[in-house]
């Protein structure tokens, strides 16, 4: 159960359009012509199958501030799902450093008990607050994983 990363995709395309997902993490590339900076952003990840029921997850991500100063877990969020994102339980997200500029976030051992019963992981991150030439926040790498 080492978690998996989301298969790619390009902008606008519906979802699940994207490319098959395995294990590992998801990259995300931008901008994308077209694209509007400084929007709200939520992005959720394909399912992953667990072998087991899980009971905790832990979400890796790096991001970086493309304008203003994101506050971590008010204007970026993430959360996990065990039952194909009918339910979410939010992290607490905690700086661990940066590398080549982008800024690590994690949240380890996070209780995912109380979600109903299933074995379909998923994460979510959303963006909040965000607006063009203020504070625009761009994810680039996301990272699930479960015991």
């Amino acid at each position: 159960n080492t978690g998996g990363g989301g298969g790619g995709g390009t902008f606008n395309v519906p979802l699940g359009a994207g490319a098959a997902a395995g294990s590992g993490i998801v990259i995300l590339r931008g901008p994308t012509p077209g694209a509007t900076e400084g929007l709200n952003l939520t992005l959720v990840s394909n399912a992953q199958t667990a072998q087991a029921v899980p009971t905790k997850g832990d979400v890796v991500l790096t991001y970086t501030n493309g304008a203003g100063t994101a506050t971590i877990n008010t204007d970026l969020i993430a959360s996990v799902s065990r039952d194909n994102g009918t339910t979410y339980t939010a992290v607490t997200l905690a700086l661990q450093g940066t590398t080549g500029g982008h800024s690590i976030l994690t949240a380890h051992d996070v209780d995912i008990s109380g979600q109903p019963s299933g074995s379909s992981m998923r994460w979510k991150v959303v963006t909040a607050n965000q607006s063009a030439g203020t504070k625009v926040t761009r994810i680039q790498a996301v990272s699930l994983g479960w015991i």
